[in-house]
């Protein structure tokens, strides 16, 4: 669990649940970690980019509010994916194998952006 109020957080390794709130600064992953349960990470004024290695978290929950978020997940999928934009000017990009079958999901990803946009593409 991490929480800051006035500066970026920078992840890296592996952890069994993350849990990231920023309140004025980016949420961003240095190399793709792992993370085998849960993924939670909310920015009230930052971008969020988090790369996942390996076998992805089964729920991934990322919000900003003001900024962009960037997930990318590793091969093969599907995921059960939820994304949106809260402005009809923003994009929503989702490029990875998808279902809507959670029990068939590799992960179920909802990813939100307010003022932002919204990416999900595969590992590369």
């Amino acid at each position: 669990i991490a929480r800051t109020e006035d500066g970026a957080v920078f992840l890296s390794g592996s952890a069994r649940r993350m849990e990231i709130d920023s309140r004025d600064g980016a949420v961003v992953t240095r190399d793709p970690i792992s993370v085998s349960e849960s993924f939670t990470a909310t920015a009230t004024d930052g971008d969020i980019t988090a790369d996942f290695k390996g076998a992805p978290p089964r729920t991934l929950d990322v919000t900003s509010r003001d900024g962009d978020v960037k997930i990318a997940l590793p091969a093969p999928g599907p995921y059960l994916v939820n994304a949106s934009t809260g402005d009809e000017d923003r994009t929503t990009v989702v490029r990875v194998p998808q279902t809507a079958d959670r029990d068939a999901a590799a992960a179920v990803v909802t990813a939100r952006a307010v003022d932002g946009d919204v990416t999900i593409d595969q590992l590369q």
